[in-house]
């Protein structure tokens, strides 16, 4: 099983590719998937986590399927096989 995710171009700069597939077991959460995505990259979750809390800071959103993990279960959001990721700067 296999995720995309979309890093948007705002973030992009030094963070490595665009786009890219990473294995998944089965319920697995965004979480443990930005643990894999942060042996890749580490400065890019370094940068999209707030230190102190450990979530997603307030000026990025992550999307699973077009849909804000935050309205779902955020970090321990369910992933299942071929889900899209997106990470972009918030628009707020």
């Amino acid at each position: 099983m296999k995720v995309r995710v979309t890093i948007r171009e705002e973030i992009k700069e030094g963070t490595g590719p665009t786009s890219i597939k990473i294995p998944i077991k089965e319920q697995e959460t965004i979480d443990t998937l930005l643990i894999k995505l942060s042996r890749r990259n580490p400065e890019l979750v370094e940068s999209i986590l707030d230190p102190r809390t450990g979530n997603i800071k307030e000026e990025f959103n992550v999307h699973l399927n077009g849909r804000s993990i935050r309205k779902i279960k955020g970090l321990h959001t369910r992933l299942k096989d071929k889900d899209e990721i997106t990470i972009q700067v918030s628009k707020n």
